[in-house]
């Protein structure tokens, strides 16, 4: 079953009483922000009813398998081929190569601690976190490049 805001409003309705459905929405959404908000503040967030919880860990970065900065790589590219340059080529083994790798040396996930969730078959779940302008991933990449202390709120995972 797909549970989506109109199942979850349509079941509190069966258990509570009727609510207005726009009332509804704009209490899911303003707890959905503030609980955003604490996890983004270095708080971890309880889910409850065996869910476990939600929280931002801080790793560390394994330099012997280094990962690909696709929006700086992007750009480089942009500008290679807008000044006419050929792009490097795995088969010919010629041109530039344009993938920037990230050289920090620590990053910032967002962590779901499964470990201690009591549901059946847990393994099959996954917990992804928006993404987009208004999303929660773009959240934690601005508070990182704007504050250069904020990873520390974060616990090393």
């Amino acid at each position: 079953m797909n549970y989506n805001l109109t199942s979850i409003h349509k079941q509190y309705i069966v258990e509570n009483g009727d609510v207005d459905k726009k009332v509804f929405r704009q209490i899911c959404e303003a707890f959905n922000m503030e609980a955003m908000n604490s996890i983004l503040d270095g708080e971890t967030f309880n889910m409850g009813h065996n869910l476990s919880t939600l929280s931002v860990v801080r790793k560390e970065r394994d330099p012997r398998n280094p990962k690909v900065d696709w929006g700086e790589s992007n750009k480089y590219k942009q500008e290679l081929v807008e000044q006419g340059e050929e792009l490097y080529n795995v088969e010919t083994a010629k041109g530039i190569k344009w993938h920037i790798y990230y050289t920090d040396s620590h990053y910032c996930k967002f962590y779901w601690r499964k470990g201690k969730c009591r549901i059946p078959n847990k393994s099959v779940y996954r917990f992804d976190a928006t993404r987009g302008i208004k999303g929660n991933k773009e959240k934690l990449i601005n508070l990182l490049k704007t504050d250069d202390l904020a990873y520390l709120k974060f616990k090393k995972g």
